[in-house]
């Protein structure tokens, strides 16, 4: 089962890169005809990018999210996420935040996450991290 970051979903609206905007549309959309799961906390973390540098109103970002939730359903954290997101980020030297986007795709069955965050290819917690935006 795969998953998205909160950097795709952002290129995927937000028109500012270019070739990145193409591949995140086009992920976006496999994601949406597919119903991956997000974690919870990338849509928090979108409504977030998306307010404070002002790409958004918060009404659209809210709407975003709502849309984005209705087709891929929200992955909840869970303290065992959390325990092991700290241990990801003490040891591998993973941002925490990325740590605990890949702990809960973990505790959800999750094996790939297309994230530029994380080391391409690296597989952590049995999540491997791709970066859609290094393929050619």
């Amino acid at each position: 089962m795969n998953s998205l970051d909160t950097n795709v979903l952002v290129y995927a609206v937000s028109a500012l890169e270019g070739d990145k905007e193409k591949a995140a549309k086009q992920l976006l959309g496999s994601a949406s005809n597919a119903g991956w799961p997000v974690a919870a906390q990338v849509y928090g973390e979108f409504f977030a990018v998306m307010t404070r540098r002002q790409y958004m109103t918060r009404k659209e970002a809210r709407a975003a999210v709502e849309a984005f939730s209705a087709v891929m359903p929200a992955m909840p954290s869970s303290v065992t996420a959390h325990v092991a997101a700290l241990r990801l980020a003490a040891e591998k030297q993973v941002q925490f935040w990325d740590a605990l986007i890949i702990a809960v795709c973990a505790e959800h069955g999750v094996t790939q996450l297309y994230t530029e965050d994380a080391p391409s290819a690296a597989k952590l917690l049995g999540v491997k991290c791709v970066s859609p935006f290094s393929v050619k």
